[in-house]
């Protein structure tokens, strides 16, 4: 009597059948390999399984059933071959998608028509996602087929628990039936030994340019997201004599960004200092900045994307006329959009001293609209604090109200002129009403006593409740509170109280608003780690009002000396950023569950 088959057996079959299944959905879903290959590869497997099934019926007659030595045997011959193929195959794609850029950049430097050059740009730019995509797919079947092998083996051998075993970066060991085993955290691929984010996370410079034009060097970059995955880039071009750029495109599912050619939005002959961007849901952009790095004039311009309705031009943009609304301008301004596309811009604002009154320095806010023309209407400028402000940051609370937080000069009270209340850490809540926009009076300051209190950022993290992070400047700490807004009174309460998160020295700190779920409340701060760029992950308790299980990830290496980021849902965040160098890249790292 044979002997009972064994549950690695049967478990082994089982993963067989999902590699299979797997491969053809990956084969289906991908429109970067070329067909013909395909082709090829279903009709070698079909012939390969028909001439082995010949040899392994055949060895049935003569010596019985295969033993499960045979099986396993088999099994990895079989993925064996498979893995050599996928991996020729890569060999193949590289090679002749290097063939196609080389052409491609060859052509460039030929031609002077400026259509002509855009086309060939475009080219390059779908020649690089293509192989992008290509490889993925050749990388996930080597993998697939590594972990089978990994796992073929351990089948065959004794396990050891995971107290005993090792796992590479972005892995965790989980004991099993067949011993300990090291996977691959949610978000990565590999063995469980050498996991890897996916070829789409890592960086990309965010402008295609040809080999022996001038390289962009890139200066106080800012992103925005809007409608559907549609982003906004604009920063200071230094190789350009600091004048202000944009690039406009469209984020696709696995995290690759599709743009357009970068344009100028500064008038012919300044610069742009601080620039910021948002967009509406109608795919309408403004932008600020101001034309000195101190002392300068206060600028605004709009655009339209897309609404020429011609086809292959979704990304192309219709600007209005640049408009000067504030000056002797020193800081940065803080923008966020609303219904109907509308914007409300942000920014510290003052007026000169006359013979009669004294100078005056006060937070101002000015509600836009933006026409389908491009052009920007303004609809009324509205205080929001009657003393001085910088370092201004924004998040949105709900579609109409958001929350500004910001450095203030000392509050000195109204009925006792001996007490002091410093304002270097402060919020407040703001809300469109209408054609207005209405500020409650009563700011909530995290730090009253404390001085030096820098860079900042501020996240919605669950319904009326915001994260702030800041960097304490005497201390060289970075620290985080979590603030609860009424939602009748728009009161704000302090419901976590500011916690150190991070000590030292970080020029920037900023914050992403939902960086995993709504339904998974966390925190996400980026800052300048010892060596390398890095976020602070927390989790929100919302019923405990309490942050816990902080912890800090690299997520790029080395320093930048611009950064800006958004949240693109699914856990998927989007950041441009700028290393030494000034080469602007883009880059998307996820969040997952171990």
């Amino acid at each position: 009597m044979g002997r009972p088959q064994s549950a690695i057996v049967f478990h082994t079959n089982l993963l067989v059948g999902a590699l299979v299944s797997n491969l053809a959905l990956i084969v289906a879903s991908s429109s970067s390999v070329p067909a013909r290959s395909l082709l090829q590869l279903r009709d070698q497997d079909s012939r390969v399984g028909q001439d082995r099934s010949d040899v392994y019926i055949d060895s049935m007659i003569k010596a019985g059933p295969p033993t499960e030595s045979d099986n396993m045997q088999y099994l990895m011959r079989t993925l064996s071959k498979f893995k050599s193929f996928a991996e020729g195959s890569r060999e193949g794609v590289e090679e002749r998608h290097k063939a196609e850029e080389e052409r491609l950049q060859a052509s460039l430097q030929e031609t002077k028509d400026q259509g002509t050059v855009l086309a060939l740009q475009q080219s390059v730019t779908s020649n690089a996602e293509s192989l992008l995509e290509t490889r993925r797919v050749y990388n996930n079947m080597v993998n697939f087929a590594s972990s089978m092998e990994q796992f073929l083996k351990q089948a065959t051998s004794k396990g050891t628990g995971c107290e005993q075993t090792t796992c590479g970066a972005h892995a965790s060991c989980t004991d099993t039936t067949l011993g300990a085993q090291c996977v691959c955290n949610e978000g990565y691929v590999g063995t469980g030994k050498d996991c890897a984010a996916p070829p789409e996370f890592m960086p990309h410079q965010l402008l295609f340019e040809g080999a022996g034009n001038l390289q962009t060097q890139a200066r106080d970059m800012n992103v925005a997201i809007f409608g559907k995955n549609n982003i906004a880039v604009v920063f200071a071009d230094m190789s350009r004599g600091g004048i202000g750029r944009t690039v406009v495109g469209n984020v696709r599912e696995a995290g690759m960004a599709v743009m357009a050619p970068p344009e100028a939005f500064t008038v012919a002959g300044t610069q742009a200092f601080s620039p910021v961007v948002v967009g509406t849901e109608d795919r309408r952009i403004v932008v600020t900045w101001r034309d000195q790095n101190t002392k300068g004039f206060c600028w605004m311009r709009g655009a339209a994307m897309g609404t020429t309705k011609i086809r292959g031009a979704e990304q192309h943009l219709q600007w209005g006329e640049p408009v000067e609304f504030c000056k002797s301008q020193s800081h940065k301004m803080a923008a966020v959009p609303m219904p109907g596309n509308r914007v409300v811009v942000l920014f510290a604002d003052q007026i000169a001293a006359t013979q009669h009154t004294p100078a005056e320095s006060f937070g101002n806010s000015i509600l836009l609209e933006v026409g389908n023309n491009g052009a920007v209407t303004s609809l009324g400028n509205f205080r929001f604090a009657d003393y001085a402000v910088c370092r201004l940051e924004v998040t949105k609370l709900t579609p109409k109200t958001f929350v500004l937080a910001g450095r203030a000069a000392t509050a000195i009270d109204e009925m006792d002129s001996s007490v002091h209340t410093n304002q270097e850490a402060m919020a407040l809540f703001g809300e469109m009403s209408g054609d207005d926009l209405v500020f409650d009076p009563n700011p909530v300051n995290l730090e009253p006593q404390g001085k030096n209190i820098w860079a900042r950022g501020v996240s919605l993290v669950a319904p009326n409740t915001f994260a702030y992070a800041y960097q304490r400047g005497t201390e060289q700490k970075i620290m985080l509170a979590v603030v609860h807004v009424n939602d009748t009174t728009h009161r704000m309460k302090v419901v976590h109280q500011p916690s150190e998160i991070k000590e030292g020295f970080s020029p920037y700190v900023s914050m992403l608003s939902v960086p995993y779920t709504a339904h998974d409340p966390h925190t996400l701060t980026y800052y300048e780690g010892k060596d390398n760029s890095m976020v602070n992950v927390c989790s929100w308790d919302p019923v405990k009002n309490a942050l816990n299980k902080c912890e800090d990830f690299m997520w790029v290496q080395g320093k930048v000396k611009s950064v800006s980021g958004v949240h693109l849902g699914g856990g998927k965040s989007f950041m441009v950023f700028a290393p030494e160098s000034g080469v602007p890249y883009y880059g998307v790292f996820g969040l997952s569950k171990k």
